[in-house]
Order: C-alpha cells, then sequence, then structure tokens
C-alpha cells in the first residue's frame, strides 16, 4: 500500500474574517451512484459584490441556466478555463451588455445536470490519476471534496491577492439518492435513507459522500465504511480524544468539532491517499485504511490530519508559502505529538527517516519560494523539509518560544500570510533583532539550511 498525505488545500484558500459575508447555498441535488449522474438546482445567496470573479462549477457539468427570479430572466454568461485558478473546473461570469464590466446580483439560481464514469472494472481502470479534485463514482459511493471538485458553485475573487474562495458555505440542500443506502453532508448528521435534508448555519467546505455503506458512531464520532470494529473504534477514539487534548493544551485554542472517519475505493488501480475536509478525514484505499490503527504511521498520519483543524480551517493561509503553513506546521505539531504522547523512539524512527531522504537534495530557501514551481519535489519540500527546519528553529529558540510562535501565527489576523509574515510573526515573539537575523541567513535565505538543520538536530 503506498502511503502518502495528499495536499489539503491545494490552491491556498484565506483567512476568513468574522465580519464578512458568507454566501448560503440552498436548493435541491438528485444523484445516481450506478449511472453517475447529478442533477442540481442550487440558489446563492448573500454574494459579496465583486468587480472581478469567477464563479466555478466542475467543467464535467452542463449549465441549463444561471438566473435570477428577481429579474425574471436567465442571465447570459461567459466561460473560460484557465488551471491558474482550477484545473477541474470552468470559471464562469456574467458581463453588463452596455458597460461590458462584470456584475454579480446578490442571488444566484443555478440549474446543471452531469454524467460521470462509473468504475466498477479495476482491471479496465487506469493505473493512476484519480486526485482529491475528481467526482468520483466507484460503482458503490460518490466521492467529492469541497472547493476543488466543485460540484456546487463556488464564487472565487480574481483581484484578491490572497486567492479567496468563497467555498465555505451555510447550507440548507435536499439530498436524493434513489439507488444509495446512506447520504452525509460535510458537517451534518450522515443519514442511513436515499434522501435526506441537510442543514448547517456554521459555514463549511461541503464534501458530499453517498451510496452503499454504513454508518457507526462512537464517541461522538462518526465512521463510515470504515470496516472497523467496535474495538477498532475504541482505539480510535482514544487517539483522537488524545490528539485534540494536546493541541488544545499546547496552541490554548479549543478544537472545533467532532471528526467523521470515512473510507472509500478510488477510481484507478494503485492510488492511495488520505485527505481533508474538515471535519471529515477520508482514506481512499483498495486495502487497509483505518484499521491501521496499530500502525505507528498510522497514529502519526492521524495527528498530522487532526492538526489541519488549527492549520487549514482555523486559519487559511495565502500565497506561495501558503502550503509550507498548512502541510508543514501540521506535519510539525504531529512530530511534536509522535514524541510527546507516542515515545521517543518513533519519534526519532520519523526524524532520521526525514533526514535519510533529504540526502544529497538541494532546495530553494524559504525567501526564494515564488510559485509552487519552485517547490521541486513539492511534498518532499512541504512534508520532510521544511518540518526539519522547524525542528531546527525549536532547538535554536527553545520549545516555550516555539509555541508562541505557532500560536501568533495562528492567531494574528493577516490578509496575505507571505514570507514577510512568517519573519513577523516569529519577530515579535523573539523580540530580538540579532536573533532573528541569525535565524534567517541559516535557515530562510540559506540554500544550505538543510545543512545547518541536519548539523544541529542530530547532536
Amino acid at each position: 500500500m503506498k502511503k502518502c498525505l495528499l495536499i489539503f488545500l491545494l490552491n491556498f484558500p484565506t483567512f476568513i474574517s468574522a465580519s464578512e459575508l458568507i454566501p448560503e447555498l440552498s436548493g435541491t441535488i438528485k444523484i445516481s451512484v450506478e449511472k453517475g449522474t447529478i442533477d442540481a438546482d442550487f440558489q446563492l445567496t448573500s454574494l459579496p459584490k465583486l468587480n472581478n470573479y469567477l464563479i466555478h462549477l466542475n467543467s464535467g457539468f452542463n449549465i441549463q441556466y444561471f438566473r435570477n427570479e428577481k429579474d425574471g430572466s436567465n442571465y447570459s454568461y461567459e466561460k473560460i478555463y484557465d488551471a491558474k485558478y482550477s484545473e477541474e473546473s470552468f470559471g464562469y461570469f456574467f458581463k453588463d451588455k452596455i458597460s461590458k464590466n462584470k456584475f454579480i446580483p446578490d442571488t444566484l439560481q443555478f440549474k446543471y445536470t452531469g454524467k460521470f464514469p462509473v468504475i466498477t472494472d479495476m482491471s479496465k481502470a487506469t493505473d493512476e490519476g484519480d486526485s482529491k479534485g475528481n467526482i468520483a463514482f466507484n460503482g458503490k459511493h460518490i466521492r467529492t471534496d469541497g472547493f476543488q471538485t466543485a460540484w456546487y458553485p463556488i464564487l472565487y475573487d480574481i483581484d484578491n491577492d490572497n486567492d479567496k474562495r468563497y467555498d465555505e458555505v451555510i447550507y440548507d440542500i435536499e439530498v436524493t439518492c434513489l439507488d444509495c443506502k446512506s447520504i452525509y453532508v460535510n458537517g451534518s448528521k450522515p443519514i442511513s435513507s436515499t434522501r435526506g435534508r441537510f442543514k448547517r448555519d456554521k459555514p463549511t467546505s461541503i464534501m458530499l459522500f453517498a451510496g452503499d455503506y454504513n454508518i457507526a458512531e462512537y464517541n461522538r464520532n462518526y465512521y463510515l465504511n470504515t470496516g472497523l470494529s467496535e474495538q477498532q473504534m475504541s482505539e480510535l477514539a482514544k487517539l483522537t480524544s488524545a490528539y485534540i487534548n494536546y493541541y488544545e493544551d499546547k496552541l490554548s485554542i479549543p478544537y472545533g468539532e467532532s471528526v467523521t472517519y470515512i473510507e472509500t475505493a478510488p477510481i484507478s488501480k494503485y492510488d492511495s491517499w488520505y485527505f481533508v475536509v474538515y471535519p471529515s478525514i477520508v482514506a481512499m484505499t483498495h486495502e487497509e485504511g483505518f484499521t491501521s490503527i496499530e500502525a505507528s504511521w498510522f497514529k502519526s498520519f492521524i495527528a498530522h490530519e487532526l492538526a489541519h483543524y488549527y492549520f487549514g480551517t482555523y486559519k487559511k493561509f495565502n500565497s506561495e508559502l501558503g502550503d509550507i503553513f498548512t502541510e508543514a506546521f501540521a506535519e510539525y505539531l504531529s512530530l511534536k505529538t509522535t514524541k510527546d504522547l507516542l515515545g521517543n523512539n518513533a519519534y526519532l524512527n520519523r526524524v532520521n527517516r526525514k533526514l535519510s531522504e533529504l540526502e544529497n537534495i538541494k532546495f530553494n530557501a524559504f525567501q526564494d519560494i515564488q510559485s509552487e514551481l519552485d517547490y521541486g519535489d513539492r511534498g518532499l519540500y512541504v512534508y520532510t523539509y521544511a518540518p526539519i527546519i522547524w525542528l531546527a528553529i525549536e532547538k535554536e529558540i527553545g520549545q516555550e518560544k516555539m509555541w508562541r510562535w505557532i500560536k501568533n501565527i495562528l492567531k494574528v489576523e493577516n490578509t496575505r500570510t507571505d514570507y514577510k509574515f512568517m519573519l513577523k510573526t516569529l519577530g515579535e515573539v523573539l523580540k530580538n533583532d540579532l536573533k532573528l537575523k541569525l535565524l534567517v541567513e541559516k535557515y530562510f535565505t540559506n540554500s544550505k539550511a538543510i545543512d545547518n538543520a541536519k548539523a544541529l538536530i542530530i547532536q
């Protein structure tokens, strides 16, 4: 089984201020897991007034209309495809006929339909290629994430330098799937039925999971299609609670809500990964998923995914360094949890494995990351290189200041989480310009930062 962690947020959404308008999604969606069909009749209200925007919908959808009942007519629309904004969806917009400028009403109705491949025979499936951004039908389930699949309309603010996507919405929707046994809409209680109404007043990015699966509940957490015994659910619940308590103690920030664990098969032969659309953690695998609970790698993995509540939901990150904040700090928290709760041997095994993976590889310094391409091997950079740098900085400044830096990163309200933000939040904790200058020279601007980190860590 290939054990890899998929990027939690691929396009770095931004911090949401409490006073900002939150779009509200309502309407109906009809699904067939056997036929691979989706028919949606949605409405978005409380839309912010934007001068330059796109409304993303998955490229597999055919649009019947965009409409505003107040105007009594359908809107003419234009659409573009630009992988810089989304690889999985088209971006739609409306233009005023006279001024030729874009406009957006405060309420929009959307009616669209799509038919997608239903992959049931793995002998004829592709070797690889399934991804978090697929609207995936595997014959038993439909799986979508939130903003990346864009199965519901997602507003995107082009002029916002912070890659602002309005995928976190308040919702009140009815889901019908006559060939389903169970339905789950992210952040709501899963149901065993062919139809149901799902409502949530707290904004969230919406994952949809429906099909033939069993629902279990243990210690306020839900387990969908996981195949876990009651004893295994108990063990996973204890592990979850221990990690959450650890994070709450260290960060002084209450954890959000109970977790829903989901397992489903990918629509390719050899892809296997996990992803988070909080409060859901999803295992994509043909083999063992959450039943790997006794394995050391799995316990550390759960710590990483639970850390994404703080780095990804409580606080969102943008700019070219957004992935370093989101993934590398989640991995650093996982390493700290491993050391303090699972033991020093488990911790050293993980650190030594990371150090060996970094042998003879050159990395761009944080200062030199100007685009996603500058990461090189993105996975190696954010899950291995950057967390090792954090461990070295911890040794330089001490654990207390390191936790204070992390809390400062999470609590400072800002618009752009870039390189300047990284140094600013650290400087506010150090209160020592000379110390900050030395750290910057060793780890932030130095192309040999990893050598400096290794020399300190392996002492």
